[in-house]
């Protein structure tokens, strides 16, 4: 069976538009960079090519003010496109210049990615072909070990975007995270305002839209995706939430808490491209991955969180690590005409102060 949002994860590298025109290259990296993660799948970014440039912007008009107050994930969530358009244009043999957060008066812009000279693609190819592969795997994984090679190359992959990454493998620190992730179920699920704002990116199983979180993602099955967004509007299932991810917190091998040593923009961007590294190198190892960040999304646990791994002062988020049960299935993008702005012409963009 077809799987109703997976053409945006059907790429052919073939159709690589070689010898066009920069801005022709760049629109193809894109294809691969709005495969990032985000929560709710919201993508809130927004694209601008001028020539051999691209602009990676935050769509402000996509937050979502109850889970992300600071948007702080959002800015998390830009950046990892800001790796994978990385990503694939190096593997096409180009040596992009990218600059983080390069003007202060416009706090929009996060990044801008030159698409510079072309030479020799790096060696290997397993981190390119992981993109389309990365999917959020929410079953239950293998009980099988992570070996410490693998665990050691996660470690590598946030270290080298400026993040860092803590393992937890102990049983009894598992279980203590495991606890704070269902306290941050319970205390988010209360609140109305969240559950209207998550009810609002549940999506059917099938549809014309091309954002938001299918009901399968959750093992809801078709006919009853389409009601789970006013279920959730009025029922508070914060303590079946709770015992579902403590479950599955518990039933997992690793958990890997992706962290920074600050709490502010530079630092949010530099979480963004390390959690991008770190799924890309976990799905090339053939490790399942998905998030349980509840506990990080509550101010009070936050610090618990901190304390109880001995990690760094600010953890940004929390994955599950493991080897898969049964594959994942995609998640819809939606398609570049929706998040590619036309560029100013030169004879407007005269005119304009700012």
């Amino acid at each position: 069976m077809t799987e109703p949002y997976a053409a945006a994860w059907t790429i052919d590298e073939r159709d690589f538009p070689v010898d066009a025109a920069p801005s022709q290259i760049l629109r193809f990296a894109l294809r691969y960079a709005i495969l990032a993660p985000s929560g709710h799948n919201g993508q809130p970014w927004s694209f601008r090519i001028d020539e051999d440039l691209l602009h990676v912007r935050a769509d402000r008009g996509r937050a979502l003010p109850m889970v992300d107050p600071c948007d702080r994930e959002m800015l998390i969530s830009c950046a990892a496109t800001v790796h994978l358009a990385r990503i694939a244009l190096e593997h096409f043999g180009y040596h992009p210049g990218i600059a983080v957060l390069p003007d202060p008066g416009d706090p929009d812009l996060l990044a801008t990615i030159r698409l510079g000279p072309r030479g020799t693609p790096p060696p290997g190819r397993a981190l390119f072909d992981a993109i389309a592969a990365r999917h959020s795997n929410r079953s239950a994984y293998q009980a099988r070990a992570v070996p410490g090679e693998q665990i050691a190359r996660l470690r590598d992959a946030a270290a080298a975007q400026g993040a860092w990454l803590q393992p937890v493998t102990n049983w009894s620190v598992i279980d203590a995270a495991a606890a704070l992730i269902a306290d941050g179920d319970r205390i988010k699920w209360s609140d109305p305002e969240f559950r209207h704002e998550l009810a609002e990116r549940l999506v059917p199983n099938r549809g014309y839209r091309r954002d938001g979180m299918p009901g399968y993602a959750f093992g809801i099955p078709g006919p009853f995706a389409r009601l789970a967004p006013a279920v959730i509007r009025h029922a508070d299932l914060g303590r079946a939430r709770a015992a579902a991810d403590r479950k599955l917190a518990l039933a997992t091998p690793c958990l890997a808490i992706i962290g920074t040593d600050h709490d502010n923009p530079p630092a949010w961007m530099a979480a963004g491209q390390a959690m991008s590294a770190v799924l890309l190198q976990a799905t090339a190892d053939g490790l399942a991955t998905s998030f349980l960040s509840q506990a990080i999304e509550v101010d009070t646990l936050r610090p618990r969180l901190a304390a109880l791994t001995g990690g760094g002062a600010h953890p940004q988020l929390l994955l599950r690590v493991g080897y898969p049960r049964r594959p994942a299935r995609p998640s819809p993008r939606r398609p570049l005409r929706d998040v590619l702005a036309q560029p100013v012409p030169a004879h407007v963009s005269a005119g304009i102060h700012r």
